[in-house]
């Protein structure tokens, strides 16, 4: 190897050296959105220092075949990034987002500020949001989650973490106790649990104090969407049973 071939090498080398130090020092103090780019740029500029060099010690052929390499990769770039990109909310907010959906869920984890958004897909409530509905309703949806997805509800109770804290306490009262379940205290039992008028307006919608046409009207519109027999939710269908029993009884 003649004298130019090594000073190539050795420069080569040099550049190799560079180039790690500077990854190194991204790596540790960059966030990742500079880190993406720094390994884009240095990958093009080690790139373009080793077709330089080949180029200069005499190795034309090897220096335009990995030009050839390099090209398509380069014109790809944007579309690797973009199909690796997180999601986001758009321009405006510019927060980056992490979504992921299960049986009953759409669930939207917001980067900068962890709030969760969550959306129905099945059952009563389906394309309402989390947030649309009462504590009532989403602990309705809970319990169906819990026999039927425990990866919903596995999600829910998450959002729940966040967005009622003390989510717990109130599906607690809202259990009540189960050593007489056919009570009229608890609406029959036919959901399962004791229940209190202010839930049983929470899970069919209505504010305390609506009339009976109301209750009958909600009970009817609910029961469309869950009865078992139109492939619903036999405990959703008790709830709601339950709830409307309940508010009509006085």
């Amino acid at each position: 190897m003649g004298q130019s071939g090594m000073f190539g090498f050795f420069l080569l080398g040099i550049a190799l050296v560079a180039g790690l130090a500077i990854l190194a020092r991204v790596f540790v103090s960059a966030d990742p959105r500079t880190l993406a780019t720094a390994v884009r740029y240095g990958g093009i500029a080690l790139a373009a220092v080793t077709v330089v060099i080949l180029t200069l010690t005499g190795r034309l052929g090897t220096a335009m075949m990995l030009g050839a390499l390099a090209f398509p990769l380069l014109t790809r770039w944007r579309t690797l990034r973009d199909a690796f990109r997180p999601s986001s909310y758009g321009a405006a907010s510019g927060g980056q987002t992490s979504q992921i959906e299960t049986l009953y869920l759409r669930m939207t984890l917001q980067h900068d500020t962890g709030a969760m958004a969550g959306e129905v897909l099945h059952g009563p409530w389906r394309g309402r949001t989390l947030e649309s509905l009462t504590l009532g309703q989403v602990l309705a949806l809970l319990e169906e989650c819990r026999r039927d997805d425990p990866q919903s509800a596995s999600v829910l109770e998450a959002w729940l973490e966040r967005s009622h804290p003390g989510w717990q306490t109130a599906e607690d009262q809202s259990a009540g106790p189960t050593n007489n379940p056919g009570s009229k205290d608890n609406g029959g039992g036919r959901g399962g649990g004791s229940m209190t008028r202010d839930e049983a307006y929470d899970i069919l919608g209505l504010s305390p104090g609506a009339t009976p046409e109301q209750v009958k009207d909600a009970h009817r519109r609910l029961m469309m969407k869950v009865h078992p027999d139109h492939g619903g939710s036999t405990y959703l269908a008790a709830k709601i049973n339950q709830a409307k029993d309940l508010l009509l009884r006085n």
